[in-house]
Parts: structure tokens; sequence; C-alpha cells
């Protein structure tokens, strides 16, 4: 009969690790497959699937993990007997505690490793160097490899290119997500120390901010021979009512300064560009203008398609007293005869050199190499004043990084392999390389591992002994001549809760002589150790209260033994309490 009892749980046991599973398979699979079906519809029908659909994968994918991490404790307690064993010293919860979080980490280990068999490695983004769809710069990226230069992109950090050993052109393309301050000013302090290169593509994002922070970096540079400037970028659609291609929103600049970077420079198109400040902002920090649009070229805020002085301009006036801005100033048109919209500027502050771009579009894959227009020879010639190829560097010395750590969806959740790399690892490159937060990994390091180093001589004996004991108390309690007289009854009763309160007899004699007319209470108990031994062990005082409860409960009916793990597992305890009382 015990035979077919235990037949039974072995099967149910089975049969809840197979659940467990195939509801882990099956929840990544619809993750996987709703993740493209949202992503196809979106393209096809933008705007009409409400915003936490694209919760719905992830919702999914996080499910999945908890079913995994619930069978990965499902497995320990089923199979691992020393689990019990050490329950009996308190250590059981925090021992599958400490299983699931290794298996957290051990999921977002792996996550980036098998994530891009999922896609590949591309993705939707606007102006990512992996989109290869007409809003995508892949044809950018390849153009520079094609050059000669070394390429590489960021997923998680800009850090990420501390520990490189050459100069660095950051190449930003109409990012969309905010630049941290705590994390990116220390780095563009690095930065502008060191010879690098910047390329700004604004295109209504956060380069707006990343600017300011950009501007209070160069505070702190030591070699620039000058303030890297700040500039501002207007809310609104650049139009160009006389030189333009479809609509005025796609402008065609025509008219450039003389300059490297403008070399053999004609035409070149924009699509839904805005526009840098000019006015007393280009005098003021330095910029070098190299083009505009034409007399006819405003910045469209309201969307009414024509310049309305009184709403199309920009206010300055929160600078005012912090920078010296006449009043008249404070509010710069953004078109008429006073201002004509600036498109590209740069600056060389003597060491660093930085272009600015009111467009990010002009290199996607839709107009990069579109016939009869310059902007893959203006990307050229752009990242080649960048890299000081005019000075005769050597290209091997750059590198040409990509910032794709801040180009996110518009409107859901990354969900992408490089999406999921970068939110994993941009955290990690952040504490670790910040100089404020990089103290904490040699001392978490410290406190982890201590654990597992070999500790003191006297640590390691104390151990060997507490082990003997252990063996010693087991066949102890094999060889009782009263569990030998007991063990057939309570295997055919599953009587365990009464056998237990039967062993416990011996404690409490051992209690009732100790305690005289005084109840066996737990406070009471607690009492007893406590004046016996005052300065014992807080954790030792804690597991002999525990006990008492446990007793305490079993006697008045609250609790339950069903198995005979559970059994042993106290009968151990008992005989702890006892041998410490």
């Amino acid at each position: 009969m015990a035979g077919i009892e235990s037949s039974q749980k072995k099967s149910v046991k089975i049969s809840k690790g197979i659940l467990y599973v195939f509801f882990t398979v099956y929840l990544i699979i619809i993750g996987v497959y709703l993740s493209g079906f949202i992503e196809n519809y979106q393209n096809e029908y933008p705007g009409n699937l409400p915003v936490f659909a694209n919760y719905i994968p992830l919702a999914c994918y996080l499910g999945s993990i908890v079913i995994g991490i619930s069978f990965i404790v499902f497995l320990r307690n089923t199979t691992a007997q020393k689990t019990r064993e050490l329950k009996s010293k308190g250590k059981s919860k925090v021992s599958i505690y400490k299983q699931a979080l290794f298996a957290i980490i051990f999921i977002f280990a792996f996550i980036p490793l098998f994530s891009p068999i999922i896609d590949q490695g591309v993705n939707n983004h606007n102006f990512s160097v992996y989109n290869s769809d007409w809003n995508g710069c892949s044809d950018f990226r390849q153009t520079m490899i094609d050059e000669g230069y070394d390429v590489m992109s960021i997923q998680s950090s800009l850090s990420a290119t501390d520990r490189l050993d050459k100069s660095i052109c950051l190449v930003l393309l109409g990012p969309n997500q905010f630049y941290n301050p705590m994390f990116e000013i220390p780095f563009f302090v690095d930065f502008f120390n060191g010879e690098n290169a910047l390329l700004i593509c604004h295109d209504h994002g956060s380069t707006k901010e990343l600017l300011w922070e950009i501007l209070i970096s160069s505070l702190f540079s030591q070699n620039a021979t000058e303030m890297v400037p700040v500039t501002l970028f207007a809310n609104g659609i650049l139009r160009d009512n006389a030189s333009y291609v479809t609509n005025p929103t796609f402008p065609v600049i025509t008219q450039f300064e003389p300059h490297p970077t403008t070399n053999g420079i004609n035409d070149v198109i924009l699509s839904s560009a805005t526009s840098a400040a000019g006015g007393p902002l280009v005098d003021l920090f330095g910029w070098n203008v190299l083009a505009r649009g034409s007399p006819y070229s405003f910045v469209d805020k309201d969307g009414s398609g024509d310049f309305n002085a009184t709403f199309d301009y920009l206010d300055l006036s929160f600078m005012a007293g912090v920078l010296p801005i006449s009043e008249d100033n404070l509010k710069l048109p953004l078109g008429g005869d006073e201002f004509t919209p600036i498109t590209f500027m740069t600056k060389d502050t003597g060491n660093v050199r930085v272009f600015v771009s009111s467009d990010a579009s002009m290199w996607n894959n839709e107009l990069i190499d579109l016939p009869g227009y310059d902007n893959e020879q203006f990307a050229k010639n752009v990242i080649s004043w960048l890299t000081h190829q005019d000075e005769g560097d050597p290209k091997e010395d750059w590198v040409i990084a990509f910032d794709e750590a801040h180009i996110r969806p518009e409107y859901s959740r990354d969900l992408s392999s490089a999406g999921i790399y970068g939110f994993i690892m941009q955290y990690i490159i952040h504490l670790s390389t910040n100089p404020i937060t990089a103290w904490i990994y040699p001392l978490l390091a410290i406190y982890t591992l201590s654990r597992y180093l070999p500790g003191r001589s006297e640590k390691k004996q104390k151990k060997k002994i507490e082990e003997q004991e252990k063996k010693e108390e087991k066949i102890r309690f094999r060889t009782s001549s009263f569990f030998a007289k007991k063990i057939d009854w309570y295997h055919q009763k599953n009587q365990y809760r009464k056998a237990l309160l039967l062993l416990n007899r011996r404690l409490e004699r051992k209690l009732h002589a100790q305690l005289g007319d005084q109840n066996i209470t737990t406070r009471n108990v607690v009492d007893l150790v406590q004046s016996k031994d005052p300065n014992i062990n807080k954790s030792k005082l804690k597991r002999i209260a525990r006990f008492i409860d446990i007793i305490t409960d079993l006697k008045a009916g609250k609790e339950k033994i069903k198995e005979e793990s559970e059994f042993e597992r106290l009968f151990f305890e008992m005989e702890w309490v006892v041998s410490n009382l």
C-alpha cells in the first residue's frame, strides 16, 4: 500500500514538472508571436493599437521567468534532501531564495546571448544602424565601414567607450531617450579632455537637454582651449517654400559656407527637420554656421503652414540674467526678414570637434543615397573632418561609435534583443565606470565571495566538529530502540504528529525539571535559556523559540506532519534543543 502511495506521489510530481515546463515554453512562444504581430500591425495601421498592447509580450516573458523560477524551486524541494535538513537550522528559505536569485541572474545573463536568435539583432527603431528599412541608418553605417573606419555601436551606456584606447567619434542620430546627467556628465568631462569628436543630429528628441549637459561638462575640461558651445532647437517643422521636393517639409539646402565638410556639396535634402537657434547664441558661443534655409524658410510651430511672428518664435527668457542677451533678443524669431533658419553648424574647441545638424533624417536609408542629392558625400565629409583627416590622422586611430542606447521605440517598451541587452548592461556599466559609484563594486565582490573563500583554521575545525556531531546524531536516531519500535507504526498509520509528541516527552521532562512550577511556554523557555547563559547567540535563541512554537502548535492541533521527511527533520531539531538546554 505504501509503495502504491509513493508511486502515486511520484507520478503527481512528474506531472507538475511537465506542466511547469509546458507553461514556461508556451508563454515564451506566445510572447514572441504577439511581439511580431503587434509590430506588423503597427507598421500597417499606425496608432490603432492602444499603448498597453505593447506590454502584453513583456508580461508573457515575465510570466515565463516566474514559472521557470517556480520550477527550479519545485525541483529543489523534491529532489534535494539536504534542503530539508538545512531547514531544521532555519536555512532552507534562505537556500531557496538564493537558488531563485541565482536563477534570475542566470536567465538575465543568457538573454543577451539567445535573444538575437529571435530577431537576428535587427530592429525597427528610427535611425538605428541595425534597421535596414527606410527609417533606419544601416546604409550610413555601411558607408563608414566602406570608408575604412572602425565602427561600433553603443547599446548600454556611453561609458562603454571608456575602455577603448582610440579616439572616439561619437555619433548621435536622433536620440529620443533621456540622458541621465548623473552618468553622462562625468563621461563627457573625460570625453572633452581627450582628442575626440561629436556629431549631433537633432530630430525632435533628447539632444536639447544633452547639449546643456555637454556645456556643464566642458567647464571641467582641462585640455579644451574653448568652451563647448550650447544651442537650442526649435519645437516645430522647418518649411521652405522656395527650395523643396514634394512639399515644403522636405527642404533642399543649397547655400553652403566654405568648409572642409561642404567641399563638393551642392544639394542636401532634409525631412521634417527643425532649426538650430541663431541670433545672439551664434556669436555668444562662437558657432561656425555652415548652412541655412532659403529666405522663404521658417519653423512652423503650430502646423498652420504659414509663418506667424506672434507665435513662431523661440523663447529665451529663461536665459536672461544667466547669459548676456539683451531683452530685444529674448524672443528669437524663427523666420521672416530677421532670421533664416540654421541647419548645420560646427565648432572646434581645440581638441574636440563638434558638428550639429538640425535633422537626422538626411542620413537615413531613404535619403542618404537619393539620386541627384549629395547627402552621402556630405556624411563622408563630416566624418572625415571630425576625425581630423584634413590633418592627416590615420583612420585606424579612430572609432566611429553610434549611440544606440538612446534610440528606442516611440510608443512602447523596447523588446528587441539589442534593447534587452542595453537595459541589462547599462546599470552595470554606469555603476562600474562612474567615479561616484565605482567603489561599490569591489565591496560588493568582497561581501559576495567572502562566504565562499577559505576561512580561518578555527572555522574549518568548528565546521568539521559540527558535521561529525550531526553524523553521530543521525546514527543515534537510526539505531534508537524506541524509534525502531515505532517506525513501522507511523509508516502504516501515517501518525507522524502523534509519534513526535510521544518523543517530545523527553524534552518536556527536562523542561519541567528546570522550570519548576512554570508552564512550558516559548517565553518561559527563552527566559530559562538566557538566565543560564546571558551571552547566548541570538540565532541559537531564535532556533529554540521557533521549535517550542512548532511543538505548541502540534499539541494544539494547529499543525500537521504529512511526510516522513518532515517528521525526521523535526526529530533532529528536537535532539538539538535537548542538547542545548
